[in-house]
């Protein structure tokens, strides 16, 4: 099926981009999310009319994008503190929701959870990468240093069997 998209969509394309798509994804996800629309004669002369404002307002988000990389790779880290065991194992672990609202303590700038990317679960001790996916074409990485406020001692069960000597 045969579609111009209204937004941009991960791995399939830009806003104003015609693209070819089977016919289930374009009925049951593109069409429906309002994120494209069917390519008829009428829209795409609309399209043609349309194209150079359609690539200002994407160039605007993209400068802006930067704009906002820039400011968050100047801070280089994070750092952040929780309870952890012995072993520096978390106590929970610490969220993306958490990390977009340190970036906006640290950057000013308002980030998305769902765009910051981590590699692996930040739930012990340590130094981890987080990538956050501003546009299509920019991203952003910064460290994030975890490290205990608090030490709690895990509790071990041992069982001893003492004998009595007789």
């Amino acid at each position: 099926m045969q579609l111009i998209l209204k937004k941009d969509v991960q791995n399939v394309g830009e806003a104003g981009d015609l693209i070819n798509v089977k016919d289930g994804y374009a009925r049951n996800y593109l069409l429906p999310n309002n994120l494209a629309e069917i390519a008829t004669e009428g829209a795409l002369g609309a399209r043609e009319r349309n194209i150079q404002r359609i690539k200002a307002k994407s160039e605007k988000l993209h400068k802006e994008a930067l704009e906002k990389a820039e400011k968050i790779e100047k801070i280089e880290v994070i750092e952040l503190s929780a309870k952890a065991g012995e072993s520096g194992k978390l106590f929970g672990t610490i969220t993306t929701k958490k990390l977009a609202e340190e970036l906006l303590n640290k950057t000013g700038v308002e980030v998305d959870r769902k765009t910051i990317i981590l590699d692996n679960p930040i739930n012990k001790i340590g130094e981890f990468l987080m990538t956050i996916k501003l546009s299509s074409k920019v991203k952003a990485q910064l460290k994030v240093v975890v490290s205990a406020s608090e030490t709690i001692k895990e509790a071990i069960v041992e069982e001893t069997v003492e004998e009595e000597a007789k």
